[in-house]
């Protein structure tokens, strides 16, 4: 009987010294603690972002100003009992425009469900964001917020424009998309999360 290991058979590890197989056994329990460490580290680091995408979007700091398209401040906790999708925008993104109508169609699927989409732009002015929203169709499903400060886009450990952070009632962060979404991913996570309620 063979026994492979690393391409060593029985009969080469027989003939091994006892320092060469505990060199051996070493290098597989480093690895593996290597590996166990690398994950833990992974974990908390993604438990990290999220308590912090969670407290940003419901925080008391005096830095989360959040307003909406009249100016006037907006409380974001009046959604956190809601599965709630925040997308993060800016007049300068191309992506916007691309993902404008696909959120639209999505809030408008899942109004009935109570499924809330805010599109959060980032401490834009007025006068940018109004501009652009000129350019573009209106989509009425979307809750335009303005994140004054950036509050938000910073706490949720964002890099990528757009992304897109999706909560479950609880404020758990469901899932995190970096870059566009796609209609039918986002369309199955929320089905998912909606699920999940039940």
């Amino acid at each position: 009987m063979c026994l492979t290991f690393y391409n060593l058979d029985y009969g080469t590890i027989k003939k091994m010294s006892k320092k060469n197989i505990l060199v051996l056994l070493g290098v597989v329990t480093l690895l593996a603690i290597a590996t166990g460490v690398t994950y833990f580290i992974h974990t908390k680091s993604v438990e990290r972002v999220q308590n912090e995408a969670l407290k940003t979007l419901f925080s008391a700091d005096k830095n989360a100003e959040f307003i909406d398209s009249n100016s006037n401040p907006v409380d974001l906790s009046q959604y956190k009992d809601a599965i709630l999708v925040v997308n993060v925008w800016a007049s300068w993104s191309p992506y916007t425009a691309v993902e404008f109508p696909i959120l639209n169609e999505l809030a408008d699927n899942f109004k009935e469900k109570g499924v809330k989409f805010l599109v959060m732009n980032r401490k834009e002015t007025k006068a940018q964001i109004d501009r652009y929203l000129a350019t573009i169709p209106t989509y009425p499903n979307l809750e335009q917020i303005v994140d004054v400060n950036d509050f938000f886009y910073a706490g949720a450990g964002g890099y990528a424009m757009p992304e897109t952070v999706i909560y479950d009632t609880k404020g758990k962060i469901i899932q995190h998309i970096r870059g566009v979404v796609v209609k039918e991913e986002l369309e199955a996570i929320l089905n998912t999360a909606l699920e999940a309620e039940k």
